[in-house]
C-alpha cells in the first residue's frame, strides 16, 4: 500500500501537502499521531487502526471519528496487549461502546486477501504487455498445467511463497489454535485436560499451551506446535462428550477465568507471556 506520514516534526508546508494528497486519493494510508485525530475533515476514510488504546476515552472518540463521518459507516480497530485491556473496558464504560473481540488474521484469511489483492493487479495489466510474457506463459502451462502455473503466479505476486500458521489467541508463530468442545458445562479446566489426557496421554501436557475458556464454559480452546497437529489429529477420536478440531477463527472466549490451571498461567507452558503480551483486536463499528 501507497503511504505518507503525518506527525508533529513535520514542516505545516509539507503537511499540507500531505492531507491534500490523502483526501485526492494519492495515497490510501496515512500513518499519523494524534496531530490527526483532532480538527481534520477527511470525508471516505473507511478504516481506522489504533496501536495501543488510549488512556483517556476522548482521544479514543476523536480517533475512532476519523471514519464514519456524514452519515457514512466505518471501522476502528484497536490492537492491544492483555494488560492492556482495562483501558478498553473504560471506554466501553464511559463512550457506550460495545467492541467486538477478534482474533488475529489467520494464515488463510491472509492468502485470500493477498489472492485477491493479486488478482486485481493483474487486471489491470495492458493487454500490451501481455504480449511479451505469452511465450513463457505457455511453456509454464505446458510444463506445469494452466491452473497450477497461474496459482504460482498468484503466489509470487502476493508475496505468499512462504506460510507460516499462527496462533489465534496470540499470534506466536508455528502454533496451531485447536478447540474442544465439551457436551457439558466445565466448572474447572482440569476437566479438560482429564479429556485430553484420556485420547492423547500424559505427553500432550508439554505441547498445550494458552488454554482459556470459551464463553459459557462448554469447551476450552489452546495452542499446539503447528508440527504437532498431525499426529494430534492422527490420535483423537470425537465422542459424545468431547469433540476436537482447528479453529478457523477465534471464538469467544470467557472474559475472567475463574482458576488459571495448566497452560493459562501468566508465563504459559513454557512460553513466556502465555497469551497475555500479544497482539488482540478489538472492533467496532462507528457511524456519523
Amino acid at each position: 500500500q501507497d503511504a505518507q506520514s503525518l506527525h508533529g516534526d513535520i514542516p505545516q508546508k509539507q503537511r499540507e501537502i500531505t492531507l491534500k494528497g490523502f483526501r485526492n486519493g494519492v495515497f490510501e494510508v496515512l500513518i499519523a499521531t494524534n496531530v490527526a485525530a483532532r480538527g481534520l475533515d477527511i470525508p471516505e476514510v473507511d478504516l481506522v487502526i489504533q496501536c495501543s488504546p488510549p488512556k483517556d476515552v476522548d482521544s479514543y472518540i476523536h480517533r475512532s471519528g476519523r471514519t464514519g463521518r456524514a452519515g457514512r459507516t466505518g471501522i476502528c480497530i484497536c490492537l492491544f496487549q492483555r494488560r492492556e485491556e482495562d483501558l478498553l473496558k473504560q471506554v466501553e464504560n464511559k463512550a457506550g461502546i460495545t467492541f467486538k473481540r477478534v482474533g488475529v488474521p489467520s494464515a488463510t484469511d491472509v492468502i485470500k486477501a493477498s489472492s485477491n489483492d493479486a488478482k486485481k493487479l493483474l487486471e489491470a495489466i495492458p493487454p500490451s504487455a501481455v504480449d511479451y510474457f505469452r511465450k513463457s506463459a505457455q511453456e509454464l502451462i505446458d510444463e506445469k498445467g494452466a491452473v497450477a502455473a497461474l496459482a504460482a503466479a498468484l503466489a509470487h505476486i502476493s508475496g505468499a511463497s512462504y506460510i507460516q500458521q499462527r496462533s489465534l489467541l496470540n499470534s506466536t508463530a508455528g502454533f496451531v489454535t485447536m478447540v474442544l468442545k465439551c457436551s457439558i458445562e466445565m466448572h474447572s479446566m482440569s476437566y479438560a485436560w482429564r479429556g485430553l489426557k484420556e485420547q492423547l496421554g500424559e505427553e500432550v501436557d508439554a505441547k498445550v499451551s494458552a488454554m482459556r475458556f470459551l464463553k459459557g464454559k462448554m469447551g476450552v480452546c489452546f495452542d499446539i506446535p503447528a508440527d504437532e497437529l498431525s499426529n494430534i489429529q492422527e490420535q483423537w477420536r470425537d465422542t459424545r462428550r468431547w469433540q476436537l478440531s482447528v479453529a478457523q477463527e477465534l471464538p469467544e472466549l470467557e472474559e475472567y477465568p475463574q482458576e488459571a490451571g495448566r497452560g493459562f498461567s501468566r508465563f504459559g507452558n513454557g512460553r513466556q507471556g502465555g497469551g497475555f503480551k500479544r497482539n488482540n483486536w478489538f472492533k467496532n463499528r462507528n457511524q456519523g
